[in-house]
């Protein structure tokens, strides 16, 4: 374990406060220690799979169209309308 620690990537200047960082970049006053183009496809492979999972079975996702080919119910779940008053918020 101490090998490990000794390869991982530090971050120099103050401690690193994740939130206050996130905040910060928001600003544009700091780059995001977090990165959305690595978390954004992470966390969708994941909550993919939990899709899987509770409706049990296989799903086939086309990644361009953001759509579950294969399973309606699924396919339902990944984009629900959204509430009265925030349509605006919900357009790419």
């Amino acid at each position: 374990m101490k090998d490990m620690a000794q390869t991982l990537p530090r971050i120099t200047g103050r401690n690193s406060n994740h939130y206050l960082n996130f905040l910060l970049a928001c600003k544009g006053k700091e780059e995001c220690r977090s990165s959305l183009d690595i978390s954004g496809p992470l966390t969708q492979v994941f909550l993919l799979g939990i899709l899987a999972q509770s409706l049990g079975g296989t799903i086939k996702f086309d990644r361009k169209t953001r759509h579950v080919l294969n399973n309606k119910a699924a396919d339902a779940l990944l984009a629900p309308p959204p509430r009265k008053g925030w349509e605006q918020y919900y357009k790419l």
